[in-house]
């Protein structure tokens, strides 16, 4: 790729970044704003008078006009200040700070062990199409598929949690034991499996009918004509063939992957930015939730600017798309 496309492509990702992360913020404060609830009994027992309510709301500046506190929000979040959680008090980019590392290391893990046996299973299912193993494939898969990330979630903590007491229901790793790596692994086990079960019909489904689109294509006949080992040809012409529109395809769902990491993150109570923000949500924590908007809206675009700029180096079709 010439230099000159990559920078237009960049800079045409970072604008879009920036208009859509400041429409999106703005969304979500006027539904918080008009949410019920308040930042209030987040530390004061719901019982206390409505006149205390209002001298809390009005000290934390809570009673002004929607697009005031909106804008006064934005013009801080423009210079890097996303101010400080209503709840704690602390700095939202210091309260992130610490939560993002466990959401980075839960969601990457999960994301790359669902895109390699995504792609197993679905070449199994293209080498033996319309198999008794592929239709088991097919099967499993979309059973998991019909429960909500959350759900399946609860069901994994009821059966390896609850019942065989196999691995641990929550927290990121046993209390004294935050530095073991192991430990910490162990408590990812339930997480990740969550959220690859949740999402693996999907992808798999996506990569078979990709490869079997290349499977159809002249030149991969040529190569079964030509004598060339099964092996050969699925490894090296047909997946490399349906790679881009694969890795283009992971790429445009990273945005529900990343929303079901969240709830996957409450549900286990993950001490990551999920667990966060839905707490957050619950008691009006507008800076936290507006920020975590932010980070999320970036993490999108850059996963999505690395794989196109991945595909486009690849496969040449997608220079010009």
């Amino acid at each position: 790729m010439e230099q000159k496309l990559v920078i237009k492509l960049i800079f045409k990702r970072l604008l879009w970044a920036f208009f859509l992360m400041f429409f999106a913020s703005f969304l979500c404060f006027v539904m918080i704003y008009h949410a019920k609830g308040s930042v209030v009994f987040a530390s004061v027992p719901q019982g206390t008078s409505l006149k205390v309510k209002e001298e809390i709301e009005r000290n934390l500046n809570l009673d002004k006009p929607l697009l005031e506190q909106y804008e006064n929000w934005a013009f801080k979040a423009l210079k890097g200040d996303f101010s400080y959680s209503l709840i704690s008090g602390e700095k939202v980019s210091e309260i992130l700070k610490e939560k993002l590392s466990y959401t980075i290391i839960l969601g990457s893990l999960a994301f790359l062990v669902l895109f390699v046996l995504s792609l197993f299973l679905a070449l199994l299912c293209v080498i033996y199409k319309d198999s008794f193993l592929d239709k088991t494939i097919t099967f499993l898969t979309m059973s998991f598929f019909a429960l909500p990330a959350f759900s399946l979630s609860l069901m994994l903590i009821m059966i390896f949690a609850v019942f065989f007491k196999f691995f641990p229901s929550s927290a990121i790793a046993d209390i004294g034991f935050e530095d073991d790596v192991l430990n910490r692994l162990w408590h990812l086990f339930l997480p990740v499996c969550a959220l690859v079960l949740s999402h693996l019909a999907v992808f798999v489904r996506f990569i078979r009918t990709s490869l079997i689109d290349s499977l159809n294509q002249s030149f991969i006949e040529s190569a079964f004509a030509r004598g060339l080992s099964k092996k050969r040809i699925y490894l090296h012409f047909v997946l490399k063939d349906a790679f881009g529109s694969i890795l283009a395809y992971f790429g445009a769902s990273f945005v529900s992957f990343l929303m079901g990491t969240y709830i996957v993150e409450s549900v286990f109570s993950y001490e990551g930015v999920g667990n966060l923000v839905i707490k957050s949500i619950l008691f009006k924590d507008y800076p936290v939730v507006l920020a975590v908007v932010i980070f999320s809206i970036l993490v999108v675009v850059f996963v999505n600017l690395i794989v196109e700029l991945i595909c486009k180096m690849i496969n040449p079709r997608f220079a010009n798309a």
